[in-house]
């Protein structure tokens, strides 16, 4: 064993591993060659096999807390949420004073839709001294509405002390603008949202490489003017009838922060419907190719597979075949010519939201990877403009295929566009519960998962003219789709 954690420790992994598979065979009763086995998994990006093997070792010795912590941690990473709470429960019962476990145990809640328990874990984060920034920071983003007046006052102390790092201070400013927005503090709140995003900006900009803001605008420009020059009509027509018969996916496509989650919920909320949220399942096998892209063959059996290896995907993510599932990975925007030669019966949902509230959304939300475009008004006005072209296009090469769904219509008149949604845009029988999305029990992992918890509500409509003042970047970058133009 001591061998086996000297090279562990030494970075030879596939050394360490033969060691403590060898230990393992040679006595079966002892965990710690499982549980060394499981952390190799969890270095090497395997958490599937770290799952499994950590499910058998806490079976044996339930009182093994790294077990217990790191159960929790490879489900969270999984997406497996009720899996992960439970785990996180267990290893707070052996050392109740482990920080993070307990903000691991609150994020699983907050996601499982317990949200007076996750706030009751920040809550209690809060009381010790150590973990009160982060736990208050994450209190603010969970629900700014709970937030109280000593709580608040710690949030600006903390945001104007010049000795925190770098990265806190961007989550406190974005927390503090969210609580003083609520409060209807509303140019504070600006400033507080715009002085993050600038440090997020220029973060960004300093880590250069594959994060430079430019570089990614850049990028995401030049697949845009790929998907116009390959996904015509003529490529379309030669490539149809070959793909797969399943009518099981739901894609829901669009712009970040555009009632895409509310959407899922609502759907999720079906006895036959899965919400599987968001997911690379689609992008990983595409970015290998698909025929009839430049070096690829064109073989028209290869839609066939690709259908099959994404169901597998999904599969392998928790879908249950029974069931239909919502994907609702909003940059497949890109990939709808890829979705329609793929599952030809297949539904596309477009969520599409006032451009500006869209925009103004993505401003004031912190993400936590990517979207490197949305931390500057004007290019995020240019993001949008982009996908909107993307969007375009698939209209005249696919008209009829992309149904969108208008979340103001959706928020104004939720008992008739519900029922549209589920019945004529997907095809499902009707089913009531849709319409108490809120009660349901699904997870929600996006940053609108306290949100959809609760009933409809018209506040984030034209949130925009509440900081119009501060939008011109904004409103000059959207051109035809900012307010007024024609």
């Amino acid at each position: 064993m001591d061998a086996a954690a000297a090279h562990y420790a030494a970075g030879r992994l596939d050394e360490a591993a033969r060691l403590y598979r060898r230990a393992e065979a040679a006595d079966p009763t002892d965990v710690r060659p499982a549980y060394s086995l499981a952390v190799i998994d969890v270095r090497r990006g395997r958490p599937e096999n770290a799952r499994r093997r950590l499910c058998a070792v806490v079976a044996r010795e339930p009182g093994l807390f790294a077990a217990q912590q790191n159960l929790g941690a490879v489900s969270e990473d999984l997406g497996r949420w009720s899996e992960a709470a439970e785990a996180y429960d267990r290893a707070l019962v052996l050392r109740p004073d482990a920080a993070e476990t307990r903000f691991g145990l609150a994020r699983a809640l907050a996601v499982l839709g317990r949200l007076e328990e996750a706030i009751g874990c920040y809550r209690a984060l809060a009381a010790d001294p150590p973990s009160r920034v982060r736990a208050l920071i994450r209190l603010a983003v969970l629900d700014a509405r709970v937030v109280e007046d000593g709580e608040l006052a710690d949030l600006r102390r903390a945001a104007d002390d010049p000795d925190i790092e770098a990265k806190t201070r961007i989550e406190l400013l974005f927390a503090l603008g969210a609580v003083l927005e609520h409060r209807r503090a509303d140019d504070e709140a600006f400033a507080a949202f715009s002085a993050g995003n600038g440090l997020k900006h220029a973060a960004l900009i300093a880590a250069g490489g594959p994060t430079l803001p430019g570089a990614v605008s850049d990028a995401h420009a030049r697949t845009a003017d790929f998907i116009e020059a390959l996904f015509t009509d003529p490529f379309i027509a030669r490539h149809a009838g070959a793909g797969h018969p399943s009518a099981a996916p739901i894609f829901v496509v669009g712009m970040p922060r555009s009632g895409s989650s509310l959407i899922e919920q609502i759907l999720s909320s079906h006895r036959d419907v899965q919400g599987m949220g968001e997911s690379a399942a689609l992008s990983g096998l595409i970015d290998r190719g698909f025929p009839g892209a430049p070096g690829r063959p064109d073989r028209p059996s290869g839609w066939r597979r690709l259908a099959e290896a994404y169901l597998a995907a999904m599969r392998g993510l928790g879908w249950k075949d029974h069931a239909r599932f919502v994907d609702k990975t909003l940059e497949n925007h890109l990939r709808v010519g890829l979705i329609h030669l793929m599952f030809p019966r297949a539904v596309v949902l477009h969520s599409v939201r006032d451009p500006v509230d869209a925009c103004l959304a993505c401003y004031r939300q912190l993400f936590a990877s990517g979207n490197e475009t949305l931390y500057d008004l004007r290019q995020i006005g240019e993001a949008y403009v982009r996908y909107r072209r993307v969007m375009a296009h698939w209209d005249a090469v696919l008209p009829g295929r992309v149904i969108a769904v208008d979340h103001e219509a959706l928020v104004a008149d939720p008992e008739d566009r519900i029922r549209w949604l589920v019945t004529e845009a997907c095809g499902l029988d009707w089913d009531p519960d849709c319409l108490k999305f809120d009660q349901s029990k699904g997870a929600v992992s996006t940053a609108s998962a306290a949100q959809v918890r609760r009933p409809m509500f018209m506040t984030s409509i034209q949130r925009w003219r509440r900081h119009e003042a501060h939008l011109g970047p904004l409103f000059e970058a959207l051109g035809p789709y900012a307010p007024g133009a024609d």
